[in-house]
């Protein structure tokens, strides 16, 4: 060991101590090394690290870098010994040190309680909780998958040994790589991790981390955040050498991931996404957005045919995900979510809340649940918006790319399947005025799908000179990622030249990634001349929907009237033409006559009797030949509703008990446009009297329906009483009012049942006994000795007798009712085993408090008994956290312990009776019973003892230590009697010498079996020892048992005949 180790070791040994004090020792040993560990040897490790001892741990030997490679540190079992890297050692901070220490230990602490090297890394589990780190699921799943094993060579020879790899914990760490390839993990917590050279893979697990991969072609992984926000910044990304890898996130398209891409504000590369309500952010610092490439990324290039969830936590859990190569299905459950179906032919299924669908390349269906006439959708430039009309369930979704639209009840198709797309162009205005405000607008639409930029080509021609006659424009169009259509504004240059009117003539040109959609060339004119400026006014600016009066929309020129002039204009507004109202003309356009300054179009309303919102209809001056726009906003008109709602009214529950916590609701609910408040009247009526019988809601006979709603409610409380009468009735019936009509013409009515009743109910608790290990609760009966028309319900509570509450039992106190005419009921109370050997425990559950029924006073407390030992008739085994078995009767059965130390009873009958793993003790009882001993159970450091052993009647059976079936004892003898004061120093007495009548000494041989008794000392009594077929005492496998009682005599020293002890 090297001198700087020195000042270390101590600090290692007081985590070990504080460890072995603590409370949860035994709960963490079974998270790091599982549930089947040696409990022995662990409490034997504990023992010695409580009083200090620390003689057992492995020694440590320093190896150079080029040995242990990547490794900090190291342990081989075959050679017991830790070894440490020396480059990590003159590098890492005395903590670091320290915890690559305790993750070895750990590796050396699998060896000795486990056969079998546990799963994953358990020397790093270890390691995080013995200094009282917790871990989360996640982190533990990943250590858990981890493979630590690898080979090293020292002096020649090849060693296998558990390694310390580049792994953080849940703290701040800082993890320096090597010269060589390295796998960095940053875990938790705010980590810098550091690669060096090599070809290294940086991954900084959650928290907000600082990357540097170093020289040589490194990778950064971009992964989904694990249950927290995550920011990394990888500070030296060098572009055609590093990677970033997103393949875990399923990604397959540059075109999808550049939509993640973002600029952070100081150009630099910013890569987002999202999963569960949590953001993974990762920074190239330094790098332009727009200098990244396809090439600078790992992408997922595995074509399954998968399905990929989100998370469906929360309705704040957004999620994006992302479909691959395959034709596959997305589901986003709740939350708003991006869903990427990328290629092939796929399923998208927002769920609940606002989602955002990219189908990409393919035949793409987006999935709701409900019926095709509960959604309405929009079209916008390809995007489709779909909304549901049900609310809190499929939400307002925005589709891009998507083919079809699956209901419940069928499918629709809105789009082609994605393909080059076709890009067509059209100009709009046709012309505009050299001088003024408008601009020729040219419009490029392309078809498909619009998840990705594209670059169109055009070619510009015209009397117009570009750059002289308009703003000069260039030869090609973006559109940007999500645009259906693409523009090219031409801006005329005002000038007081007189000229002819000139045209700007564009025509669309081949190019990568589109076909030619409109092949002719789109002209656009810009005019020369003086034009009339056009306003638009209405008036009035509403009128009422069943009236006679109508809007009048007034055009006025100015100027010149001398001959007649065609203007165009648009219409919106939420009143549907032709169903809401009419207008005159038949197109949106309206006519000065020659010398007139004015032109009017007249809406007339259109009369119905629906209760609907008040509707606009809006006219927008648009642009035409020989006039200006001169109201460039839009003019609108109001159609006022002049319709009432109509109320319906319900009762719900019809009925309901007059003592009961139940209340009658009655709700008024109204049709149409919920808008403003409204108050309701109605007639109460009924046998039940108010204020007597029963209280409402509100002081009279009105509801108020607030601002918004659109239902109302009168709530009925009837009031508790002991008077046996009849049902009694409570009656609301609409009246008139104003503002609304009444829907419900008939009386509505709820029921008051009466519910008291002359029957007197007693409660009773039964007692019980209850084997702990074996029954998980106690199931206590209440008995009702009369059972009552009513509901019955009373409290209770558990007590210690001298079991300790939530240690022996969980203590509960609860409320049960018993149903109407019903005679039991049912407590179940927890039952904790704490894997004691102890005498039997007990606790009470005392009825209280009872409603419709009186406790019986000799019968209203059980008494719960908890015991270790499990009695039975049967042949049986120990199951496991049970510690004791009793066989009882007569008849010949046999019993089994677990791996446990267990007490089994035999009973009168011939017994077989087998201890298992643990130490046990043993006892016969009346019959020629078989006692089994498998070598490698009861050695003797878990030596089991026999209290009733009867000579010449009494057996014992011996299994190999596989389990089989073997021969008894080729030999047997009775050693001389010992003063041995230690199992240790008995043993290797008997095996020296194990004839006790023969000078000299007559080792115990293979296969062969010893009687001693030891006279004097702490461990005085009768002892059998028996060796397998191995020659020489083996510590794990020779059997050791105590004989505590025996009935006949014991036989004189000497050669004895086998078959008087064994089978």
């Amino acid at each position: 060991m090297t001198s700087s180790l020195l000042p270390i070791l101590p600090a290692v040994d007081d985590v070990l101590f504080n460890f072995a004090q603590s409370d949860g020792f035994w709960a963490n040993l079974a998270i790091a090394f599982g549930t089947s560990y040696d409990v022995v040897k662990a409490t034997e490790l504990r023992q010695q690290w409580q009083s200090r001892n620390f003689s057992q741990i492995p020694p440590i030997e320093v190896l150079s870098g080029e040995v242990l490679g990547t490794a900090n540190g190291a342990y081989s079992s075959s050679k017991n010994k830790i070894y440490l890297s020396a480059s990590f050692l003159n590098t890492a901070s005395s903590a670091a040190i320290v915890n690559v220490i305790l993750e070895e230990i750990g590796h050396y602490v699998d060896a000795q309680v486990n056969q079998v090297d546990s799963a994953g890394d358990e020397g790093a589990i270890f390691a995080e909780l013995v200094q009282g780190n917790s871990l989360d699921v996640a982190t533990l799943e990943a250590l858990r998958a981890e493979n630590d094993q690898t080979t090293i060579i020292v002096n020649g020879e090849i060693i296998q040994v558990e390694q310390a790899d580049f792994t953080g914990t849940n703290g701040n760490d800082n993890i320096t790589g090597t010269s060589g390839d390295d796998n960095i993990s940053g875990l938790g917590g705010n980590d810098t991790l550091s690669g060096l050279a090599g070809n290294d893979r940086l991954e900084g697990g959650s928290g907000n981390n600082t990357l540097y991969g170093g020289t040589g072609n490194d990778v950064f992984n971009f992964a989904y955040p694990l249950n927290t926000n995550t920011s990394d910044v990888a500070m030296d990304f060098v572009q055609g050498q590093d990677k970033i890898d997103v393949s875990s996130l399923n990604l397959s398209d540059w075109a999808t991931l550049q939509l993640l891409i973002s600029n952070d504000g100081q150009n630099n590369a910013l890569i987002t996404t999202f999963f569960d309500g949590y953001q993974s952010r990762l920074k190239l610092n330094g790098i332009n957005p727009t200098l990244l490439q396809a090439s600078d990324f790992i992408f997922n290039t595995i074509n399954l045919n998968q399905t990929v969830n989100g998370s469906d936590s929360s309705s704040s859990a957004n999620d994006q995900l992302f479909g691959g190569l395959g034709n596959d299905t997305l589901r986003g459950f709740r939350a708003n979510d991006t869903l990427f179906g990328e290629q092939g032919d796929d399923r998208l299924e927002g769920g609940s809340g606002n989602d955002t669908l990219y189908g990409g390349l393919g035949d793409d269906t987006a999935v709701y649940s409900g019926n095709r006439s509960q959604y309405s959708w929009i079209s916008n430039q390809g995007v489709f918006t779909i909304t549901d009309s049900v609310a809190n369930r499929d939400g307002i979704d925005n589709l891009y790319g998507i083919q079809k639209l699956q209901f419940s009840d069928q499918i629709v198709t809105i789009a082609p399947e994605e393909d080059f797309p076709s890009i067509t162009l059209a100009v709009s205005p046709s012309s505009v005025t050299e001088d003024g405000t408008q601009n020729l607008i040219y419009t490029f639409t392309r078809t498909g799908s619009t998840t990705n930029p594209l670059t169109v080509n055009y070619s510009i021609g015209g009397t117009a000179t570009n750059g002289t006659d308009y703003a000069s424009i260039p030869t090609g169009v973006i559109f940007a990622a999500n645009s259906a259509t693409a523009t090219v504004i031409v801006d005329p240059t005002a000038d007081t030249t007189v000229e002819s009117d000139e045209t700007v003539i564009l025509t669309l040109a081949a190019g990568t990634g589109y076909t030619v959609g409109t092949t002719t060339a789109v002209t656009g004119t810009i005019t020369n001349d003086d034009f009339p400026s056009i306003t638009l006014a209405v008036s009035p600016s509403s009128v009422t929907e069943d009236g006679t009066t109508n809007l009048v929309y007034t055009f006025t020129r100015t100027g010149s009237t001398t001959n007649p002039l065609t203007v165009n204009y648009t219409i919106g507004g939420t009143a549907t033409l032709n169903t809401d109202y009419t207008r005159t003309g038949t197109n949106n356009t309206v006519t000065f006559a020659a010398n007139s300054a004015t032109a009017t179009v007249t809406v007339d309303p259109t009369a119905d009797t629906t209760v609907e919102s008040d509707e606009t209809v809006i006219l927008t001056l648009a642009a035409g030949t020989g006039y200006t726009v001169g109201t460039t906003t839009a003019v609108t008109g109001t159609i006022t509703n002049d319709d009432f709602p109509s109320i319906t009214l319900a009762v719900s529950p019809s009925s309901v008990t007059e003592d009961g916590t139940a209340n009658l609701v009655y709700t008024f609910t109204r049709t149409g446009v919920t808008t403003n408040p409204l108050t309701v009247n109605y007639t109460l009526g009924g046998t039940a009297t108010l204020n007597t019988d029963y209280t409402r809601t509100g002081t009279t006979n009105t509801v108020n329906f607030a601002a918004g709603s659109s239902t109302a409610t009168v709530t009925v409380d009837p009031t508790a009483d002991t008077t046996v009468e009849s049902d009694e009735t409570v009656i609301l019936t609409l009246a008139a009012g104003t503002g609304y009509t009444v829907g419900t013409t008939t009386a509505v009515t709820g029921t008051i049942t009466n519910d008291d009743t002359t029957v007197t109910s007693q409660l009773s608790i039964n007692n019980i006994t209850v084997v702990e290990g074996l029954d998980n609760n106690a199931i206590l009966t209440v008995t009702v000795n009369t059972p009552n028309p009513q509901p019955i319900s009373f409290n209770y509570t558990t007590a210690p007798i001298d079991a300790t509450a939530n240690v022996d039992y969980t203590s509960k106190t609860g409320t049960i009712t018993i149903a109407p005419n019903t005679s039991t009921a049912t407590i179940s109370i927890p039952i904790l085993n704490d894997n004691l050997n102890e005498a039997d425990e007990a606790f009470t559950v005392t009825l209280s408090n009872p409603l419709n029924a009186t406790i019986n006073p000799e019968g209203g407390i059980g008494e719960v008994i908890i015991t270790d030992t499990w009695q039975t008739s049967l042949t049986r085994t120990l199951p496991n956290n049970v510690e004791n078995l009793r066989l009882i009767g007569s008849n010949n059965i046999n019993g089994t312990g677990n791996a446990g130390n267990n007490n089994i009873t035999g009973n009168s009958g011939i017994n077989q009776i087998n201890g298992g793993a643990g130490i046990d003790t043993l006892t016969g009882g009346l019959g020629a019973d078989t006692f089994v001993f498998q070598f490698g159970q009861s050695t003797i450091s878990t030596s089991d003892r026999i209290t009733d052993f009867a000579i010449n009647t009494d057996k014992i059976d011996l299994l190999t230590q596989g389990g089989s079936a073997m021969s008894a004892p080729s030999s047997f003898s009775r050693a001389a009697d010992s003063t041995a004061t230690t199992l240790d120093n008995l043993v290797n007495q008997v095996f020296t010498d194990a004839n006790g009548a023969t000078t000299g000494n007559q080792g115990l041989g293979i296969n062969s079996a010893a009687l001693v008794q030891v006279t004097t000392g702490a461990i005085a009594g009768t002892y059998l020892i028996i060796n397998d077929s191995t020659a020489g005492f083996q510590s794990s496998n020779d059997l050791l048992i105590n004989i505590t009682g025996f009935t006949g005599s014991l036989p004189a020293l000497g050669s004895l005949t086998v078959g008087n002890f064994f089978v």
